[in-house]
C-alpha cells in the first residue's frame, strides 16, 4: 500500500469515527406490549384528570401538563401506561406496567435521541422492578445513573413516578 492510499484510509477511518453513533430505534410496538402484558388484549381506557391531578402530574414531570386525559390499558389490577417524556431534546416513549401501586416493568418503546439509549437495557430497567411511591411521591428506592445518559435517566424516572401515581388514581377511584 502506497503512502497516498494509507493517508486516504486514515482519513476515511477518522471520518467514520467522528460521526455520532445513532441510538435511535423502536424496540416495542404497542401491539407487542399488549400481547406480552395481557392474556386477552383489552380495549383502552381513559383516566380523566381533575385540576388537582393535573397539578400533581405537572409536579412529577416538572413542566406544564395540559392534557385532560391519559389513555391506558387494564386487565384486573394490572395497568399498561404508554407515556412519553422529553429526553435531552426529543421524546422517549415508555411502556410502564403497574399493579396495585407497584411497578412491574418499564420498557423503552421508542428512542429518538442520538445517545442515552442504554436505559433500555434489561440490566438497567431491572432496578425499577417492584418500586412504589413514597408519601412524598418519590420512587421507593434510588436509581443508578448512566454516564452520558443523564437526560434519558431523568425521563425514565419521571415516567416511572407518573405511572405509579396514575396507577394509584385508578385503584382509588379518584
Amino acid at each position: 500500500m502506497n503512502s497516498l492510499s494509507r493517508q486516504l484510509l486514515v482519513l476515511i477511518s477518522a471520518c467514520f469515527l467522528a460521526l455520532p453513533a445513532s441510538a435511535k430505534g423502536t424496540y416495542f410496538t404497542l401491539e407487542q406490549m399488549l400481547q406480552e402484558v395481557f392474556s386477552d388484549v383489552p380495549s383502552n381506557k381513559a383516566l380523566w384528570l381533575n385540576k388537582e391531578q393535573k397539578t400533581a402530574v405537572t409536579s412529577v414531570l416538572q413542566r406544564p401538563f395540559r392534557k385532560a386525559r391519559i389513555k391506558y390499558w387494564a386487565e384486573g389490577d394490572r395497568n399498561l401506561w404508554v407515556l412519553s417524556e422529553i429526553g435531552k431534546e426529543k421524546p422517549i416513549t415508555f411502556a410502564v406496567i403497574t399493579r396495585n401501586g407497584t411497578l412491574e416493568r418499564i420498557e423503552v418503546m421508542a428512542f429518538r435521541e442520538i445517545r442515552g439509549d442504554e436505559i433500555r437495557m434489561s440490566a438497567y430497567t431491572a432496578q425499577f422492578k417492584e418500586l412504589t411511591l413514597t408519601e412524598e411521591q418519590q420512587l421507593s428506592d434510588s436509581i443508578d445513573g448512566i454516564s452520558g445518559a443523564t437526560y434519558s435517566v431523568r425521563s425514565m424516572k419521571k415516567v416511572a413516578r407518573l405511572a405509579l401515581l396514575l396507577d394509584q388514581w385508578t385503584h382509588s377511584g379518584a
